[in-house]
């Protein structure tokens, strides 16, 4: 499986997630569970960070990608950062 299949993958699963999870919200707010709710939104901030970070992901792959079909050598790293 590819990087780009991997992440479609994980940006589908992502979806599918925050879409349950908007679901959840409605419910525990008519039920007037409101922590459980405002819980909820959190895993849901969570969620989109994520899915906005796969996004950004995706972009660098398909710019390889393009970048390669063009004659340019170009491949995607690893970020190794060192806290000091």
């Amino acid at each position: 499986m590819d990087a780009l299949t991997k992440l479609n993958n994980q940006i589908q699963r992502e979806q599918v997630c925050i879409d349950d999870l908007m679901a959840e919200i409605k419910i525990h707010v008519q039920k007037g569970q409101i922590n459980i709710a405002i819980q909820r939104d959190k895993d849901l901030h969570n969620s989109l960070k994520q899915l906005e970070k796969l996004h950004e992901q995706k972009r660098l792959w398909i710019t390889v990608e393009v970048l390669n079909r063009r004659g340019v050598l170009a491949k995607v790293v690893k970020k190794v950062v060192e806290m000091a």
